[in-house]
């Protein structure tokens, strides 16, 4: 294994036992605390209350329902205000932990309700007090369910922390989708499955035997040493003097490659240490530079951020521009858009800063006719007429370009050609590098003069990355827009 493998590896493997076992200590503690009590307000010799047992249980029903990639979204706020940023690793702790605690409480109550009534009856008239029923009654009486439950528990975590990358979290499942499908690198995808099958197995393995046996020396001192390793792992990610950290965000795919090219630059001519991190969508990363999570940001064009600015009141500004990457309308099927047939699926982003984009292409195309006075946020339902009754299908960037084979004509951005084995020039149809469309670098509006800013703008005008992106975006693909 090559050393450009192993590296990303191992610093993927690290935050994923990082995020799955301090959210796995927080999810089986509380979650312990809130079966318990689900129980004890059930059941008749404890402390009954079906009032308070029927709202406490709704609430963690309903909590349980929210599917995590939502849930970790709507949590942003809550993540900010309790640790005091919403990306990072530890902003994935959060919701990860507030997941697995609903999850494991109903394992909980379930696992208590198996303890048999005659042991509570026994216990009673002896005069144990309803403490004494719990922690010495019914808890060992149900400990092997109850640590099959936190195994299965623990290992259902391991799987949502696979979308710990919507929040610059990291993780093997985020290099996963990064390298081995969004830049078609097979050996990445698998050794990330391998290392998770291990990880899931050894999980696995250790609860299966705790749940038959007594645990031995050897076994607490195990579990003693992954407790403190996550507690002492917290300090991990900020190794750097926050004054020597540009926190840079962007939006996975090809730009990540760009930005390694960037890093070393920096550290090497400016010694200044980017810290560059990847968001799955496009609303995050203006939303954490508003709120000083990250420093800049690099993703969008001015359309897109005036538009955000209008909507959301952003006290952020443009400070340079980078790149055109002009959007086409491609094909595996056709060779001219006049072939395209009636009922013909066509493919477009799903994004706000593509989708109208796209639909405005097609427009320029005669494909469809928009409202008058659509714009760059326009969306299916601004189409007035559509004479070829094409089929649209709204898929993220990255799956467009993986999907064309699956489709008639899809509506790329440059940013995703390599995935689709495409070049610039083999569009059918494409946006001229008009500066509009340009991606810009964008700052909080206070902190636009900061020196590290303009520092950052000089590396990525410099030589080396723009031959990085000419390398990765050939034949027109990228059109440097800070000249224009």
């Amino acid at each position: 294994m090559s050393n450009s493998i192993l590296q990303p590896l191992i610093q993927a493997s690290l935050q994923t036992l990082y995020i799955v076992f301090s959210s796995s200590i927080i999810a089986l503690s509380f979650g312990l605390f809130l079966g318990i009590i689900l129980f004890a307000s059930w059941h008749r010799m404890l402390v009954p209350n079906k009032s308070f047992h029927s709202m406490l249980s709704s609430v963690v029903n309903i909590s349980r329902s929210i599917p995590y990639i939502i849930l970790m979204i709507a949590l942003i706020p809550f993540t900010r205000w309790l640790i005091g940023t919403s990306i990072g690793i530890n902003a994935a702790i959060v919701p990860l932990a507030l997941a697995g605690i609903p999850f494991y409480a109903k394992i909980v109550q379930n696992a208590l309700g198996k303890v048999h009534t005659g042991v509570i009856e026994a216990a009673v008239s002896m005069g144990a007090s309803k403490i004494q029923i719990i922690f010495h009654v019914l808890l060992p009486e149900s400990k092997a369910l109850l640590i099959q439950g936190a195994t299965l528990t623990i290992i259902t975590i391991v799987g949502y922390s696979a979308m710990a990358g919507a929040v610059g979290g990291g993780g093997l499942g985020d290099l996963a989708m990064r390298f081995g499908y969004w830049r078609f690198e097979p050996s990445i995808m698998l050794w990330t499955i391998l290392i998770l099958v291990v990880l899931v197995q050894a999980i696995q393995l250790l609860g299966d035997t705790l749940a038959k046996e007594k645990p031995n020396l050897r076994l607490k001192l195990s579990i003693l040493f992954a407790i403190l390793f996550c507690l002492g792992f917290i300090f991990w990610p900020h190794s750097q003097t926050s004054s020597n950290i540009l926190k840079v965000g962007i939006i996975q795919g090809p730009q990540s490659k760009v930005m390694k090219v960037a890093e070393k630059l920096a550290q090497s001519r400016y010694h200044l240490h980017i810290q560059t991190i990847a968001f799955e969508d496009y609303v995050l990363p203006n939303t954490a530079l508003e709120n000083g999570d990250i420093d800049v940001n690099m993703f969008q064009h001015k359309p897109f951020l005036q538009a955000q600015i209008k909507k959301r009141g952003y006290d952020l500004v443009p400070i340079a521009r980078t790149f055109v990457f002009p959007m086409g309308l491609y094909s595996k099927k056709i060779k001219h858009i006049e072939q395209l047939a009636d009922h013909a699926i066509v493919s477009i982003p799903n994004d706000p800063s593509n989708e109208g984009r796209a639909l405005m292409l097609l427009e320029k195309a005669h494909l469809i006719k928009l409202k008058k006075g659509t714009g760059i946020l326009g969306t299916l339902s601004d189409i007035i007429a559509n004479p070829k009754d094409l089929q649209f299908k709204l898929l993220s960037a990255p799956e467009v370009a993986h999907a064309l084979e699956d489709v008639d004509l899809g509506a790329i951005n440059n940013d995703y050609l390599a995935l689709a084995h495409l070049k610039a020039n083999d569009a059918l149809l494409q946006e001229d590098g008009s500066v509009p469309y340009a991606n810009i670098i964008v700052a909080r509006r206070k902190n636009a003069q900061d020196p590290r800013l303009k520092t950052f703008i000089k590396i990525m005008h410099s030589r080396e990355v723009v031959a990085e992106v000419h390398k990765i975006y050939p034949h027109g693909g990228a059109i440097a827009a800070w000249g224009q």
